[in-house]
């Protein structure tokens, strides 16, 4: 009994489809399974004395368990006298702020060179890059954080040309401050230096 040629060809097709499904299949399970031993095998990085993080790929040192502000940006910090409050500044080479606590963003300014935050303990605290009130300014800050977005320390919170704002602005500096009855609970660190991601503020 002949077979017809159409018939072959279609069972021929079919052994193709099959086998190619077939080999696809098993080779997704063979990858899946070396993804899953590689996971298995890599080295699991451990702490040794202080705790450490990651702060947008810049290493902070911690107290495990306890509360703290960390500072948005590196350089060198001093104590500053504010009314119903703590705060800081910072003279910084830096071009970028990060948040200093979990919490939530209440406001941005226009000119997008400040934020307050409502922390995850309560208190309201203030980052601001550059002092001036100079409208014509805000060409230069580039906010990465939007009004009643939730946020985790470490976020970026702003870009800025810190180079072309020395020239417009003597005032570059980084500024900190807490406000509420938390900022009284707060301790500034005996520190002349400091790196973003560092505590600056811890809370008692």
């Amino acid at each position: 009994m002949m077979i017809p040629l159409w018939y072959g060809l279609l069972m021929g097709m079919a052994a193709a489809w099959l086998g190619f499904w077939f080999g696809r299949s098993r080779n997704w399970g063979l990858m899946e399974l070396a993804e899953s031993r590689q996971e298995e095998t890599r080295p699991v990085e451990k702490n040794v004395g202080k705790a450490s993080g990651r702060v947008e790929g810049k290493p902070q040192r911690v107290r495990r368990g306890v509360r703290y502000l960390a500072s948005p940006t590196d350089g060198c910090v001093e104590r500053m006298a504010q009314e119903g409050g703590i705060g800081a500044r910072i003279t910084t080479a830096d071009s970028k702020l990060y948040a200093p606590s979990s919490g939530r963003v209440l406001s941005v300014a226009p000119r997008g060179n400040a934020f307050l935050i409502l922390t995850d303990w309560g208190s309201e605290v203030e980052v601001r890059a550059c002092n001036s009130e100079d409208d014509l300014l805000d060409r230069f800050f580039r906010p990465r954080v939007i009004r009643g977005e939730i946020i985790r320390r470490g976020k970026l919170l702003l870009e800025y040309d810190r180079e072309r704002l020395s020239r417009e602005c003597e005032d570059t500096a980084v500024y900190l401050c807490a406000k509420g009855e938390h900022a009284e609970n707060l301790e500034m660190v005996e520190a002349d230096q400091i790196k973003t991601g560092e505590a600056l503020f811890w809370v008692k």
